[in-house]
């Protein structure tokens, strides 16, 4: 779902977005829900916008579950995992949603953040999105 027809070489006369316009046709003919993957570990916003791209539908026909393979901790990097909130957050609000301010102060219902938990012989780090 993230990969576009023209990051695709020429000798291999693929068409990954018309892969994913017919299975989205055909779901909306069937009358039942879509749901995908990422095929790639990728973390740039291209990729991310490829799939809100399919999310967004007019006419009702987003997805109704989208699974996130490859986490691994390269998405945990600054740049990455800051893309990523925002993918999650443009998910959310059906594609649509627009960036992510450098601080959220609107008491918004998305978190991302370190808490950091202090024991006696211990620091625990963690990250949060709700």
């Amino acid at each position: 779902m993230e990969m576009r027809d023209s990051e695709q070489p020429a000798h291999a006369n693929c068409s990954p977005e018309g892969l994913v316009r017919q299975v989205k046709t055909a779901s909306r003919n069937a009358k039942i829900e879509l749901a995908g993957e990422n095929a790639l570990e990728r973390y740039d916003n291209g990729s991310y916008a490829q799939v809100l791209a399919t999310n967004r539908s007019e006419s009702g026909n987003g997805l109704s579950a989208f699974t996130y393979l490859r986490m691994n901790k390269r998405l945990f990097e600054e740049q990455n995992w800051r893309n990523m909130v925002e993918f999650v957050r443009s998910m959310k609000e059906g594609g649509r949603s627009s960036r992510l301010p450098e601080s959220d102060s609107t008491a918004s219902d998305l978190y991302v953040g370190l808490i950091k938990e202090k024991s006696s012989s211990k620091s625990k780090e963690a990250v949060l999105v709700v």
